[in-house]
């Protein structure tokens, strides 16, 4: 089929299909308004591309509240693909019900009980779609995407951004409108054809005059669509024809009615049928057939050419010739036309795996309130929260409300819908939603505890904390012992507010409240766990000694619990107190949890805490692949807070890998996601600072560790951030002395308070920068002696580092060998350059010739992609093992580490591993 004026368009799509061809996987976005030719380049796409396996699938209006709907139209044809997927990924698509697998793989295979989450479902599509690519080059078109599901819209980008060395093409056509973003994808924009082609265009509508074709290209601006449909319902005899028509001509709007013009002349029973199809969207032409034969209708009523060209039917189902069409026979309806249909096709819906379409049929034939329906919504607003649909649960749960007659529960369902309305980011509507719930829940207790809890979390959320944490406490206290438990988990969000201004007194009350409400005798409730570990955070943050002891107390509990967070919480409460092999068992349980059922959220947030403990203890390049993928994760959340956290997290890894200018990208980044939390600026400032140090710019580390020192006066433990050494350390190299020793003394108050042994000797170090004469040695001494207390190897090396600087100055040459080798050996085991730099430099002050570690490759070689693949096969692991672990293809996997053998210089990946240091070991 040749395209009239898109020689451009269509050369750059065979471009693209070419390289898919060719194995390497590639995605684009088609953007412009209604009848700009998107489908049009679809099909044509399609017909060009007939030595690959074509799928497709359009967004319908009317089915953007349906859970993957869209993505179930997609991949539909790939199923009978399931049996040669790993049993996880088919275990995950048969939990998806996006047709009845069973008829396709083993009789005897039953769906997985289990819950779907959103990360498992990204991996199992990109794995069906990949597997499907290996046997013959995939392309995947999605028309009218803006009107895609959010589950489906989310796995198919996630899916299109991780598209490399796969022969798979995924095209996506959308109005130009917001409701679809995809950062990341190459975008191609449709505009208006030109006059020439508008002119040819035309030609093929019949006898329009010259003049008036001129006249109506430049009113239409171009737009096809509207060339070719406006010569069958507008009389175009003349240019004065044209004359009443508005310049620019309101393409969307003119359509609309040019099509309900034709519809007019139509036989009742024809219309009546064309409505049955619109409000059916995609579903089988068995379900249209069903529904019209319940109406009294034969599906011959479609017949007539088929009805006047707007629709084509195929052995599946009834496609409308263009979206505008739908809308118009939909909108040209009335109200007890639209009930009637939709009554229909909810009753045509007998397959379980149209349960989610027969409820939303069901709720669009439904005026005033029916249990029944609104327990059908509930029903479908769980299976979209199993498989990832936020929005479509959100929705079902809001209409449910609407359909509920009792006052208190549709108070609770509408607090239902708010949680998850919040979840996705739309607090406005939320809180619109909360104002109709307080009017209808009267003086029940429940009802009014989870509004207020609503309250609070939105609170949290805006940063205005305010009395509504005081309301909540009010409001529990006279209530049975469920509500009370209820208001303690919703206060103890109120956690996150102070937390986040280092205001630790407002951090500890609240806590205090949560734990008398959720926990009175004082001990870890096993319903509720994290009351008692936020209660031991604060009271850590505060230098109570009863927080160490809740902590431990909390150990038990936690790993009672199916993983949720409260290990991973717990475990950073371990990490302060220096218990650091429990808080390692801690985290590593909730992100082995996470990865096992696919939760996303889980899985960034024991990341991002894992970082933090590699680096205590050591091990930067292990923390940098914990907080990559911690940012990966993020990234897939789109939430701003998460990415800004994971910011932080990389900004502090690559500040000890003394990489200053990814330290400063990263910790801008964060600064600029969360400009007001303090925090992330906390953390982002001692980043910066402590990259300055290591390089030797004093200056520069005083003016960021002197603005994160401010933030934490409040904050008695000195291990959450440890800043003050660093400090202290930094004005003692630019000769400010007295301010040093001030820093300290305040540092040695907190360790005195919480004995911390890491701290204590970080202190002893500095106080031996600030002695003189014979009073040096022995501090060096006794901070080394602390450092035997604790595992913090970087620590220890910065000792020993600073001990060798000074036996060098008192000219000790060979006493300062041997701490000065010590610590160059630590630092460049650890990756952590910068500090390695001065010990090399004082170790050839001495003398001695020392050579940069050829062992580990430098980090900004590789991409972020590359180094996560790196490291993990330098671990051990297979290109199927990494491919499961970081989203990608085998065929990806191989392609990356392709690259990264050839930017290191390797051929082989027991190579690999030595360059890496790892500790693997392959077969000989």
């Amino acid at each position: 089929m040749h395209i009239v004026g898109r020689e451009t368009e269509c050369a750059r799509l065979a471009a693209l299909l070419d390289e898919a061809r060719a194995g390497q996987g590639r995605s684009i976005v088609l953007r412009g308004e209604p009848g700009i030719g998107k489908t049009a380049l679809l099909d044509h796409l399609a017909e060009i591309a007939d030595d690959c396996t074509v799928v497709r699938a359009a967004g319908v209006e009317f089915e953007s509240e349906l859970a993957l709907a869209s993505l179930s139209e997609l991949i539909g044809p790939l199923f009978p693909v399931v049996r040669e997927l790993p049993a996880r990924y088919a275990d995950v698509l048969r939990t998806l019900a996006v047709r009845d697998v069973a008829q396709d793989a083993d009789d005897s295979a039953a769906p997985s009980a289990a819950a779907a989450g959103r990360h498992a479902v990204y991996a199992a599509i990109l794995a069906l779609l990949t597997t499907a690519a290996a046997r013959r080059p995939l392309v995947c078109l999605i028309d009218d995407a803006h009107w895609i599901d959010d589950a489906s819209s989310a796995a198919l980008l996630f899916t299109a951004r991780r598209l490399l060395a796969d022969p798979a093409l995924i095209v996506f056509a959308t109005r130009d409108v917001p409701e679809f973003d995809a950062p990341g994808i190459e975008t191609l924009r449709l505009e208006g054809l030109s006059e020439r082609a508008s002119l040819q265009l035309l030609a093929r509508s019949g006898n329009v005059p010259a003049l008036v074709g001129v006249r109506l290209a430049a009113l239409t601006m171009g737009n096809p669509l509207a060339l070719l449909e406006l010569p069958r319902v507008l009389p175009l005899e003349s240019a004065d024809s044209l004359s009443e028509l508005v310049e620019p001509l309101p393409t969307t709007k003119l359509l609309q009615r040019a099509f309900a013009a034709s519809l007019v002349s139509m036989p009742a029973r024809q219309r009546q049928a064309l409505l049955v199809c619109a409000a059916a969207g995609s579903a089988e032409l068995e379900v249209v057939a069903r529904a019209l034969k319940a109406l009294g209708i034969e599906l011959a009523a479609l017949d007539e050419g088929t009805v006047g060209g707007l629709v084509q039917i195929t052995q599946r189902m009834v496609t409308f010739r263009h979206p505008l069409i739908r809308s118009a026979v939909y909108a040209q309806a009335g109200p007890g036309e639209r009930w009637q249909a939709h009554a229909a096709l909810a009753d045509a819906c007998t397959s379980p795996k149209d349960a989610d379409r027969r409820a939303w049929h069901l709720a669009c034939a439904t005026v005033g309130p029916d249990e029944q329906v609104a327990t059908a919504l509930v029903a479908t607003a769980d299976r979209a929260r199993r498989t990832g649909g936020i929005v479509a649960q959100a929705a079902a749960l809001e209409r449910a409300a609407e359909l509920t007659g009792e006052p208190v529960l549709r108070a609770t369902r509408i607090c239902a819908a708010v949680t998850v309305w919040s979840a996705a980011g739309a607090l406005d509507h939320s809180e619109e939603l909360l104002d109709q719930a307080e009017t209808l829940a009267g003086d029940d207790v429940s009802a009014r505890i989870a509004m207020l809890g609503d309250r609070a979390y939105h609170a949290v959320l805006r940063g205005r904390t305010g009395d509504i944490f005081d309301m909540l406490v009010a409001e529990a206290a006279g209530a049975g012992p469920e509500d009370r438990l209820t208001a303690g988990r919703m206060l103890s969000l109120a956690m996150n507010a102070p937390l986040a201004r280092w205001d630790i007194a407002a951090t500890l009350e609240v806590c205090t409240k949560v734990m008398a409400l959720t926990a009175p005798d004082g001990r870890p409730n096993p319903a509720f766990p994290k009351g008692a570990v936020r209660l031991a955070l604060a009271q850590v943050l505060a230098g109570q000694p009863a927080g160490a002891e809740l902590a431990r107390a909390c150990v038990a509990v936690c790993e009672r619990h199916v993983p949720n967070g409260a290990c991973a919480e717990l475990a950073e409460v371990l990490m302060y107190i220096e218990d650091y092999s429990l808080a390692r068992r801690m985290i590593d349980r909730d992100i082995a949890g996470a990865r096992a059922v696919g939760d996303i959220a889980l899985l960034g947030y024991g990341l991002r805490r894992r970082a933090q403990l590699e680096i205590r203890v050591g091990r930067p390049l292990t923390a940098y692949s914990d907080a990559l993928e911690c940012a990966s994760v993020a990234d897939a959340m789109a939430q701003p807070t998460t990415i800004a956290a994971s910011r932080a997290t990389l900004s502090m890894v690559t500040a000890v890998l003394g990489r200053a200018d990814d330290c400063a990208a990263h910790a801008e980044e964060a600064m600029r996601l969360c400009p007001d939390d303090l925090e992330t600026e906390v953390r982002v400032r001692y980043a910066l600072g402590l990259v300055a140090l290591a390089g030797g710019r004093g200056e520069d580390a005083v003016v960021e560790l002197d603005r994160a020192d401010t933030a934490l006066r409040s904050v008695v433990e000195p291990a959450v951030v440890p800043v003050a050494a660093d400090l202290a350390e930094a004005l003692v190299r630019v000769g400010r002395p007295d301010e040093a020793r001030r820093v300290l003394d305040r540092l040695d108050a907190a360790v005195a308070a919480t004995g911390r042994h890491g701290r204590r000797a970080a202190a002893l170090r500095c106080r031996a920068l600030l002695a003189h004469g014979t009073a040096v040695g022995p501090l060096f001494t006794e901070a080394l002696e602390a450092h035997g207390a604790v595992d913090e190897p970087l620590e220890r090396a910065r000792t020993l580092l600073c001990q060798g600087q000074w036996l060098r100055r008192s000219r000790r040459r060979q006493d300062a060998h041997r701490p000065l080798t010590a610590a160059l050996e630590i630092f460049e085991s650890a990756e952590a350059r910068l500090w390695a730099e001065q010990a090399r430099h004082e170790l050839t002050v001495l003398g001695l010739r020392t050579l940069p570690s050829a062992d580990r490759p430098d980090l900004g070689i590789l991409t972020p992609q590359e180094w996560r693949i790196a490291w993990a096969a330098a671990q051990g692991r297979t290109s199927r093992e990494i491919a499961a672990e970081v989203l990608l293809s085998v065929r990806t996997v191989d392609y990356h580490l392709g690259n990264v053998y050839r930017k290191l210089g390797v051929s082989s990946r027991r190579a690999l591993i030595r360059q890496f240091g790892g500790s693997a070991e392959l077969p000989g």
